[in-house]
């Protein structure tokens, strides 16, 4: 650069080739052989390393697998509480843990220069992102290993995370609208919750993009409208999709490729001085092991097997349902509220997820559950360590998945000898809204919304005072399970326990 008056700027690139590190793609079938190659290898990686997972419960999942596995490995997740994560950290630095499973939260501030290998269960959305992390391996090493294992799911994941990240026009109207209804006063985003039909994370990056497009302004005491006008930039946001869509496209061609891997990475971030790097799986031939130990796909295959998520209760009434109608406030009664409950697995759990998400998430026709899905129901009440077992059965009444919900009810009323009551009756049109709102709205969307026929009250009069099993499909915000349990509650139950398939968040 020159002085203040024509001065230049001159860009300086420097090559984007890591001479250390070998990459690999290992191309398994499913989440119990990625699972069972780690447990066999994972020693045999150099030095200390990170274990990339796409989400939380993988994350978790994972890290509990190989630490009963012997493996000194931790969990690293947005979730984890500070303290822990730089505790983590310090161990990984010090060699003191072979690795971190941890998702992308562990990202551009941690720095081991001697890191021996990054390894992927499951490829991030786009080169930059997979560059990114990869490019912690081997800085002040010879050689660090680089291993990919993609996984069938990760374009589902993907797309749920691009989605997620996109504001939506008719939310953010009314996010502006409700700022300019309070008068130029600020609201906090717990005030916007109760009038936005917006969770908090959503809430809080759509704020984001509104005060980067100058239309709202954070203040003290929450946020304001600046009055500028503001349009929904629908081009903008379809280009960024676009872009999107392209940088995952790049992530499967590198997947596939058989050329130089490291090449492919240099190009696709724009490096002109690529070339073949002689070291990768393609540039050689796979530098990995390819076997799996059986005891190792045996110890997979029953981690991934394992049932049972507990369901917390929810304790207080969300704030601002007064708002929506909702004669509802402060702690739950302790008469009217739920126990706590079971899932039979997560959506987004490696081993029942895969399972539960071709039900609830694609196209598939409403059927009864399979036998292998209702014994694993049945295992889950086998462990469930409840104060007093339940007397009887009952279902919520279903508009998507009624087949699959009498199906499990059936069978658990048969193995337990259970008598099953009926179902929970639709009332007022039955439930409203879509999934995703915040707890407010979740909840005035379900709030007289059911009832309890004659036929189920006559049928509930002999088990008054007694705990009954309440049976749902998903769980996610569980304002439906709390609404239906207070009516349970009120009709005589004793307690009410749920119990759904699957839990969403």
């Amino acid at each position: 650069t020159g002085g203040s008056e024509g001065s230049a700027v001159v860009t300086i690139r420097g090559p984007l080739a890591r001479t250390s590190l070998r990459l690999g793609v290992l191309r398994l079938p499913d989440s119990r052989a990625r699972l069972a190659w780690l447990l066999s290898h994972l020693g045999e990686l150099p030095g200390s390393g990170i274990i990339y997972t796409l989400t939380v419960s993988a994350a978790e999942d994972t890290a509990r697998l190989l630490r009963d596995a012997g493996h000194a490995v931790r969990a690293y997740t947005g979730q984890t509480d500070t303290s822990e994560r730089e505790q983590s950290e310090g161990l990984l630095k010090n060699n003191e843990v072979k690795a971190l499973v941890a998702t992308s939260a562990l990202g551009m501030g941690f720095d081991k220069p001697d890191l021996g290998f990054v390894l992927h269960l499951g490829a991030p959305s786009s080169p930059v992102a997979y560059y990114q992390q990869v490019g912690r391996a081997g800085r002040a090493t010879e050689n660090a290993d680089v291993l990919l294992l993609p996984g069938t799911e990760d374009e589902a994941i993907w797309h749920y995370f691009a989605t997620a990240s996109m504001p939506n026009q008719v939310k953010a109207e009314s996010v502006l609208r409700a700022l300019t209804e309070n008068g130029g006063a600020p609201l906090s985003t717990q005030a916007l919750e109760a009038r936005v039909d917006l969770r908090r994370t959503p809430l809080e990056l759509l704020l984001k993009v509104l005060d980067v497009d100058g239309a709202v302004r954070r203040v003290k005491g929450g946020w304001v409208s600046t009055g500028d006008p503001w349009t929904y930039d629908r081009d903008r946001y379809e280009r960024i999709a676009a872009a999107r869509l392209h940088e995952q496209r790049a992530m499967i061609e590198f997947e596939t490729t058989t050329g130089c891997r490291m090449e492919f990475l240099q190009r696709a971030l724009d490096d002109e001085t690529a070339v073949p790097c002689g070291r990768c799986d393609n540039c050689t031939t796979p530098w990995y092991p390819l076997d799996v130990r059986e005891e190792a796909a045996s110890a997979a295959a029953a981690s991934l097997d394992r049932v049972g998520v507990i369901l917390d209760a929810r304790a207080q009434w969300p704030t601002g349902v007064a708002n929506l109608g909702v004669n509802a406030t402060g702690k739950i009664a302790p008469g009217d509220r739920l126990s706590e409950g079971r899932a039979l697995a997560r959506l987004t759990d490696l081993g029942w997820g895969g399972a539960l998400r071709e039900v609830f998430e694609s196209q598939a026709a409403d059927a009864p559950a399979s036998q292998a899905m209702t014994a694993a129901c049945v295992r889950v009440l086998a462990e469930w360590k409840w104060h007093e077992r339940p007397a009887a059965v009952v279902t919520m009444p279903s508009r998507q998945h009624p087949l699959l919900i009498n199906s499990v009810a059936r069978a658990l009323s048969e193995v337990g000898r259970l008598p099953w009551l009926g179902e929970l009756s639709p009332a007022n049109g039955g439930p409203t809204g879509t999934a995703g709102g915040n707890s407010a709205y979740r909840l005035s969307n379900v709030w007289d919304r059911f009832e309890v026929g004659p036929e189920l009250d006559a049928a509930l009069q002999p088990f008054a005072g007694k705990p009954l099993l309440l049976i749902d499909d998903v769980a996610d915000s569980r304002w439906t399970l709390t609404v239906a349990g207070r009516l349970l509650r009120r009709s005589g139950a004793s307690a009410v326990l749920p119990f759904t398939l699957a839990l969403r968040s």
